[in-house]
């Protein structure tokens, strides 16, 4: 059974994910590193924003530039395994761009239900995209991403995701001339690594503490 939580903003989707995978995550190995790893989670950003005073605070802005960066920029990135960026795979994938492929599509058909976007390439052996598959759909006149993730880590990267994932929905939701809706993330493993556990609990406390 998928575990799924409601959230209003960025930040408060990072750190309830986290106090999620804390409670009811199981101990992995992943290589020589261990985690904790929930399975088949879903988290619900109903009102996101990049202005997110939880990610401003305790988030690492270098690793946001750095996913932005992944996400819009057309090239290779060396510190996966030299892949494709997100930002080739959407915008340039074999001379063909699918952001644009998407705007057309919801414009021909403003009910469409597969203006749907596959991030995985035949060829990625070295390195398997960790967000999979990027849906759009206008629904209530706003614009709705949903995002398939084979594997995120919400203890260092997940808010830099959901930002550099806004900011795509904030072009396409642009281009359509229609605001932009909630983001939904289903996550197939959701986990904190060891490293990390230790600054999110911290985070989580100060959180608490006001």
């Amino acid at each position: 059974m998928m575990k799924s939580i409601e959230c209003n903003s960025i930040g408060e989707a990072w750190t309830e994910s986290c106090k999620c995978i804390s409670s009811q995550g199981l101990p992995m190995k992943d290589g020589e590193q261990m985690l904790k790893e929930l399975l088949h989670f879903a988290v619900t950003i109903k009102n996101p924003s990049e202005n997110d005073e939880i990610v401003k605070r305790f988030g690492d802005k270098a690793m946001v530039d750095w996913m932005l960066a992944n996400f819009l920029e057309q090239k290779r990135v060396p510190e996966l395994k030299n892949a494709l960026s997100y930002g080739t795979r959407l915008f340039n994938l074999n001379g063909k761009n699918q952001i644009e492929w998407v705007i057309k599509r919801i414009k021909d058909k403003p009910e469409c239900k597969s203006a749907t976007i596959s991030l995985i390439l035949p060829d990625d052996d070295g390195y398997v995209p960790c967000v999979s598959m990027l849906d759009f759909k206008i629904r209530a006149s706003k614009l709705v991403l949903t995002v398939f993730c084979r594997s995120i880590d919400f203890g260092n990267k997940v808010y830099a995701n959901m930002i550099a994932l806004h900011r795509i929905q904030e072009l396409v939701a642009k281009a359509l001339a229609v605001k932009s809706g909630e983001i939904v993330m289903c996550v197939v493993s959701a986990h904190i690594y060891d490293k990390d556990y230790g600054g999110i609990q911290g985070v989580l406390e100060a959180l608490k503490n006001g």
